[in-house]
């Protein structure tokens, strides 16, 4: 009998099934996907109690290898931040940004304007170590809130890199109804958008720490932005990062994807 025949008998699936599930529940699972949920909440209840994204070994890995390099996803964001920049865009919103990594980053590759503010939301995690290691640095433009202050919603660019997905009791376009001036230029990137419904998966983050995600709706994600009243100029592939659920292999796709949106008037 085939193997791939072999693999669909039930009690072989079920092992199969059971063996991915202890190989994400452990240290080899770290960066790995599992489980296909209605909700964080169904997420949470299935994992093991974890400190999500509050463990100082992130900030440690954003202050000493994300905030001195960019990568090839990045580079479809540079070029348009650029445009951004030379069109006269000076406030940035860049949502789960960090300490500032993409800041940091970006500023050997961009003239950054004068006047510019770089607003970072994040988890009150990040926030302390964001503003000491800015401090240090001198990145004046720089400031940090765990909230939504309606001045930084009015920035004329918004930015966020693997974040959205995360987002538990916000989506993007709510914020955007919030806003009593809409951002002219959204840039989205290392998105996790399938041709399936979406749906609710979670990760392996590392050191011990998993975290519930969405995994979005391509063509319903880009419609309610669209709906909002921009356009999707560019997008783009991220093969860095695929999507590859252990235990949940009717899941998967082979590439994320960046997004890049403009206000219509």
């Amino acid at each position: 009998m085939p193997l791939a025949l072999i693999k669909r008998l039930p009690l072989i699936r079920g092992w199969l099934h059971r063996r991915a599930i202890r190989k994400y529940l452990s240290p080899r699972g770290s960066g790995c996907h599992s489980g296909h949920f209605s909700s964080f909440a169904q997420a949470r209840a299935w994992l093991p109690p974890s400190p999500e994204f509050s463990h100082d070994r992130f900030t440690e890995e954003y202050v000493h290898e994300r905030s001195q390099r960019i990568w090839a996803f990045d580079y479809p964001v540079l070029f348009w931040l650029r445009e951004a920049f030379a069109g006269g865009s000076s406030t940035v919103l860049d949502i789960g940004g960090s300490i500032g990594n993409q800041y940091y980053a970006y500023q050997r590759y961009l003239r950054y304007p004068e006047a510019l503010q770089w607003r970072i939301q994040e988890l009150s995690a990040f926030i302390a170590q964001g503003r000491e290691l800015a401090q240090q640095r001198g990145a004046t433009a720089l400031s940090f809130s765990d909230a939504w202050p309606a001045e930084w919603l009015d920035s004329e660019v918004w930015l966020a890199a693997g974040a959205l997905e995360f987002m538990e009791s916000q989506d993007l376009p709510s914020l955007l109804a919030r806003c009593a001036r809409k951002p002219r230029h959204i840039l989205l990137n290392k998105l996790p958008l399938s041709e399936s419904p979406a749906f609710v998966s979670s990760q392996n983050i590392g050191f011990g720490a998993y975290v519930p995600h969405h995994v979005f709706n391509r063509r319903n994600f880009i419609g309610a932005i669209e709906a909002l009243g921009y356009e999707l100029v560019d997008s783009w592939d991220v093969p860095e990062r695929s999507f590859q659920s252990l235990g949940f292999d009717e899941d998967a796709f082979d590439v994320y994807s960046g997004l890049y949106f403009r206000a219509t008037h």
